[in-house]
């Protein structure tokens, strides 16, 4: 099965260490919660999984590559496979939503490609509306659709409704069981434990820069916090 797999993974900004010996294998299927306080090193981890950051002791695997080693021109294609999504989400004011979901393809975009992508997020209705038009859920799901164009494995999506009313907030997670629908994985790092409590398969949780819990949402809300 496609993992995530981080052994030992020690990392440090400046005096700081976020991370301190953290190891855990993630299943790509699914949808993954990745909890914890702030500052714990959530963010830190998606962002070692794609090789934005280099662990300073340790290894990283993402479908069996060994990410921590891999060269920048190898980095792209892989990232390809797991798309990572930032909080913000990123789009193009002067280009139509479904524009901005075409440009995750250079060069000649895929029309089938885009469109399934399109209908998968329930855009169709909007998809010539422009980003300012839009409320900021389904901002968030055109940058979802726009990644699901690459046909990727698994997502990684940085906290997607922080900051979002309850109404953006719904979308988002809708468009997250979509994307459970399609056969695909998403590791979220969130503080929603509303959302968690509806859609996650599994939990982990980063706690003191080692993994303070993994399994699944029941055992973890369950538990005395």
């Amino acid at each position: 099965m496609a993992s995530l797999k981080l052994t030992g993974i020690v990392k440090r900004f400046g005096d700081v260490t976020v991370l301190n010996g953290l190891s855990v294998e993630i299943p790509l299927s699914g949808l993954t919660f990745i909890v914890g306080k702030s500052g714990s090193g959530k963010s830190v981890l998606c962002r070692l999984a794609v090789g934005l950051l280099k662990p300073d002791e340790g290894s990283v695997e993402l479908l069996g590559e060994r990410v921590d080693q891999l060269p920048e021109r190898r980095l792209v294609p892989l990232r390809a496979k797991v798309p990572y999504l930032v909080q913000g989400p990123a789009l193009l004011d002067w280009l139509t939503l479904e524009a901005n979901v075409a440009l995750a393809v250079q060069g000649a975009p895929d029309a089938a490609r885009v469109t399934r992508a399109i209908d998968q997020m329930g855009l169709t209705a909007l998809k010539d509306r422009f980003p300012p038009q839009v409320g900021p859920g389904i901002r968030k799901r055109t940058a979802i659709a726009r990644a699901l164009v690459l046909q990727p494995t698994c997502l990684l999506l940085d906290e997607p409704t922080t900051g979002l009313d309850q109404i953006a907030a719904g979308q988002v997670n809708e468009a997250l069981e979509a994307v459970r629908d399609a056969g695909l994985g998403a590791l979220v790092v969130s503080h929603d434990y509303a959302a968690l409590s509806r859609l996650a398969d599994r939990v982990v949780e980063v706690r003191q820069g080692v993994v303070g819990y993994q399994g699944g949402k029941t055992g973890f809300l369950d538990a005395p916090k």
